[in-house]
């Protein structure tokens, strides 16, 4: 009976150190994943940024063509 006992406390010893290695890894992963998500919406921020000074120029442009003024 203690045989059986100490066999099943191997096997939960063993499951709890494996899921322990993995919380770590995932963790790691985590940490990763958000430095990325981090650097792309920096990214997304900023070509949104340009995106509206270029639109902003081509309007710019648009309005100095000749005959702009008479479209309007």
């Amino acid at each position: 009976m203690l045989a059986a006992m100490d066999k099943e406390l191997e096997s939960l010893e063993t499951r709890v150190s494996g899921l322990i290695t993995r919380i770590g890894e995932m963790g790691g992963q985590n940490t990763r994943l958000a430095e990325a998500l981090a650097q792309a919406l920096k990214e997304n921020a900023d070509l949104h940024f340009r995106l509206e000074e270029t639109r902003q120029r081509v309007a710019s442009l648009i309005e100095r063509l000749p005959g702009a003024e008479e479209d309007a």
